[in-house]
């Protein structure tokens, strides 16, 4: 399968958060599927860009994992400990830092997108689904400090090329 420049897509989700407050290093959530991450079982795509919506008036930095396997990683809320068993088995695809020099405050709604930066991970790269899957899964580590979320206050958008 190679890469269609003209077969573009952005996959919106937006997870259900806890909403009693997140420490700095908390996973925000359990795994999350990003469906039709790539057009056929086991495909491939290329991830151009993550941006994330939020409800928040301030934003705090975040970074997203995503990985190819329907594989839990860690509850909602606690301190992010990924046993090698369960990273390997996730079969990691790649993660990315949205810092808070990527966001764009428009008030009560805050905007934020990756923003290259010397020492972190670099969009694109590559994600891939399992045999039999078109999805991929992703979690979010709250890296700034302690807050509280709405229940759908986060829409993560992935802007990828098939």
């Amino acid at each position: 399968m190679g890469f269609h420049a003209d077969r573009k897509v952005i996959i919106e989700v937006t997870p259900t958060l806890r909403t009693d407050e997140y420490a700095q290093n908390d996973c925000l959530f359990n795994k999350v599927e990003i469906p039709k991450a790539v057009l056929e079982n086991n495909g491939c795509s290329k991830l151009v860009n993550i941006t994330v919506a939020s409800d928040k008036a301030a934003w705090k930095e975040i970074d997203v994992v995503i990985f190819e396997n329907n594989q839990s990683l860690g509850a909602a809320g606690d301190a992010l400990a990924v046993s090698a068993a369960d990273g390997t088995a996730a079969k990691m695809c790649g993660w990315i830092n949205l810092p808070a020099a990527g966001n764009l405050d428009l008030g009560n709604f805050t905007f934020s997108n990756a923003v290259p930066a010397v020492g972190e991970p670099q969009l694109p790269f590559l994600i891939q689904a399992a045999a039999g899957s078109t999805s991929c899964y992703f979690i979010a580590i709250l890296r700034g400090t302690a807050e509280t979320f709405g229940a759908d206050d986060l829409t993560f958008r992935f802007h990828l090329e098939y």
